[in-house]
């Protein structure tokens, strides 16, 4: 069982400082540049999301973490009895669980519907030749401040879960 624990363990960790490492970097500095850089920023990021696999990757370590946690929660909680789960330890797992399986819906339902009408709109923009119509940059700014809003509500959520899962095993109530 132990190996078991320090492979989840591994996968857990390592893709969760990927997917918040990421996503920090994305909402604090990425978003801010392409924003500030209008049309040349928007290639960028087309670039990011249509010809590297950088949104797949971030996907695939999101459902990792998530996964690799939930069956670490499982066998630590002995089944999810109720018991442990009010302990201070599985209180404090609990809550940054609870937090990075919310954080985990909101990019793999929210965000990434949101990547889905900006990269349709992009390729339209391609396919018509020339510069976009003006609803087409109206379009993409929205989309662009919701995904910026979004965004800092998946990073604020992951923080919880990080902080709830490194302080966990030093509090007692």
């Amino acid at each position: 069982m132990d190996i078991l624990m320090i492979i989840l363990r591994i996968i857990h960790i390592f893709s969760g400082v990927f997917w918040l490492g990421v996503s920090f970097f994305n909402i604090g500095f990425l978003q801010p540049a392409v924003r500030a850089t209008g049309a040349e920023g928007q290639k960028v990021m087309q670039h990011l999301t249509q010809h590297t696999r950088m949104t797949a990757a971030v996907y695939t370590a999101a459902t990792l973490s998530v996964l690799s946690g939930l069956i670490m929660y499982g066998i630590v909680s002995g089944g999810f009895q109720g018991r442990w789960i009010t302990s201070p330890y599985g209180l404090a797992i609990t809550i940054g669980g609870l937090a990075g399986l919310t954080a985990w819906v909101v990019v793999m339902f929210v965000v990434r519907g949101i990547f889905s009408q900006m990269q349709a709109i992009g390729h339209t923009i391609q396919a018509q030749g020339g510069p976009p119509t003006p609803e087409q940059v109206n379009a993409m700014q929205a989309l662009g401040a919701r995904l910026a809003k979004v965004g800092q509500y998946g990073v604020a959520l992951m923080a919880v879960a990080l902080l709830g899962m490194s302080v966990a095993q030093y509090i007692s109530l």
